[in-house]
């Protein structure tokens, strides 16, 4: 019974240490899911990594627009930078790790791409996640993110991360989970007409003669080239809808009373686009 004991026991003590060099290396990728999201099920970081003298482990997950802004609300189909920073209150830890998910509801919208250094992409359960391809030293990971469809509504980011001591095992690690919710620019997106150019406005051209705005998306103000000089302007919502007209005479103008959402500016047979935010 001694040696069957020992036997048993040594076979455990061989899967604990894979499963713990299998996480250094990222916890997806070897079938272990620990945002806490629903369907993750109930082992977490914080399940596994626990007793350290790093104190509150803090994660940070900020979507960066194509102007390098921080964002709280997500332009449909749009392409974001989502920027991960743990950070912990006591000690000095060998590294961080970490790993998210974005969901709508149950569903994993699985539209992570371009992982930074540090980072890679894995899949369980038909799931996305990205995680820590080793443990970082200074707890900043980068990846992109592209946003649903309209439509979709609030989108979850869950996340896991911890603070290690590097020895291999989890015993004298701290963890945290959380999430982060972004919602859906609130206004028109679509155009229910017939996924066209507003009515009234199919006659002007996007190409020769278009206008270019930026920044785009904006909050505030907007620049115009191609306009003409005191010149009239016309701005008009996704759904065809007249908005704001006025004589612009320079090449910028104020959209921050504009509510969020897709609108047209129009200078004659010009045509430009711009997402307000």
């Amino acid at each position: 019974m001694k040696k069957n004991y020992f036997a048993f026991s040594s076979v455990v003590l061989i899967a604990i240490v894979t499963l713990l060099q299998s996480n250094a290396s990222g916890p997806a990728s070897n079938g272990n899911r620990a945002t806490g999201a629903p369907g993750d099920g109930a082992s977490t970081c914080v399940t596994c990594h626990s007793g350290g003298g790093f104190g509150s482990v803090s994660v940070l997950v900020e979507l960066k627009d194509s102007e390098n802004n921080t964002v709280t609300e997500y332009v449909p189909e749009q392409l974001y930078d989502v920027d991960v920073t743990v950070t912990n209150s006591a000690g000095n830890p060998a590294g961080y790790g970490f790993q998210v998910i974005s969901m709508s509801g149950n569903t994993s919208l699985n539209s992570f791409s371009d992982p930074g250094n540090g980072v890679k992409l894995s899949t369980s359960s038909s799931r996305q996640y990205a995680e820590h391809n080793s443990p970082n030293s200074g707890g900043s990971f980068t990846l992109k993110w592209t946003a649903p469809s309209p439509g979709t509504g609030d989108v979850d980011f869950y996340f896991g991360a911890n603070a290690v001591n590097g020895n291999g095992n989890n015993g004298s690690d701290n963890a945290t989970i959380g999430d982060v919710t972004f919602s859906e620019i609130i206004g028109d997106t679509t155009d229910t007409t017939g996924n066209g150019e507003p009515q009234g406005l199919s006659e002007l051209s996007f190409n020769e003669n278009s206008l270019s705005v930026y920044p785009n998306p904006a909050q505030n103000m907007v620049f115009v080239e191609g306009y003409i000089a005191n010149g009239t302007i016309n701005i008009y919502a996704i759904n065809g809808s007249l908005v704001k007209s006025f004589v612009l005479n320079q090449d910028q103008f104020d959209v921050s009373e504009l509510e969020a959402g897709i609108y047209f500016i129009q200078a004659g047979t010009r045509l430009g686009k711009f997402v307000k935010l």
